[in-house]
């Protein structure tokens, strides 16, 4: 709880420091799995570690707030990371869920909130460089697990699993509009919590559990932006 306090706080001064001159960043791009999370290792997926996750989605959205210093920014990131499963893996799966007459497959969303610092260096006439390094929360929640037949229904509801994250990265921006980066995200161990039930022929059980082994998240992005 105090990693999380000091992280609140540390927001809440960011801010304070807002000014005319802040700008605001629109990004989108690819979610590129790195390490446990994409693992692909199928004896542990999901609950023992690996990941299983295929490349996927980032939409972002980025204040920068200038500082004293020329070209430092005070920033706040906040975006949504939507990962699936690997095909290979869900196909598998599918094939051992052939005799079941619906089913849905998990799916990973991640929501990091990261304040920080972004330094900006100026090369030419509408070129730049730009390093940036981040530490917030990450938000990470799996879509439900359901399987059912004629007389069998199973579900799995994952609860949000709450981590504390960090990215570092770097890019470029063009005509001090557009932008181009790349960046490596470390959002956390998540040792998440899901319930299980299971109705057969009337009769219905529940059971609350969680993951045996902690889910390393980390993720390598490229992301598109424009600013206004």
């Amino acid at each position: 709880m105090k990693k999380y306090l000091f992280f609140a706080i540390f927001l809440a001064s960011g801010v304070f420091t807002l000014n005319a001159q802040t700008k605001s960043e629109l990004q989108i791009g690819l979610a590129m799995p790195q390490g446990d999370f994409a693992d692909d290792d199928e004896d542990d997926a999901i609950f023992d570690g690996s990941g299983v996750a295929s490349t996927g989605l980032y939409v972002g959205y980025k204040l920068l707030s200038p500082l004293k210093t020329d070209g430092l920014f005070w920033t706040l990131n906040a975006g949504i990371m939507y990962n699936d499963l690997q095909s290979d893996f869900k196909d598998d799966l599918e094939d051992e869920m052939d005799d079941a007459d619906d089913f849905s497959l998990p799916k990973y969303l991640n929501v990091p909130i990261l304040a920080g610092l972004q330094y900006e260096k100026s090369l030419s006439d509408g070129f730049k460089l730009f390093g940036e390094a981040g530490l917030g929360l990450n938000i990470l929640k799996l879509t439900n697990l359901s399987a059912s037949e004629e007389d069998y229904e199973y579900s799995m509801t994952f609860k949000p699993s709450v981590k504390l994250g960090y990215k570092i990265g770097a890019g470029i921006v063009l005509q001090d509009k557009y932008t181009i980066s790349l960046n490596y995200l470390g959002l956390g161990s998540h040792k998440v919590k899901y319930e299980s039930e299971v109705e057969y022929d009337g009769d219905r059980e529940r059971d609350d559990d969680k993951f045996e082994k902690a889910l390393s998240v980390s993720s390598l992005n490229i992301t598109f932006g424009i600013r206004f």
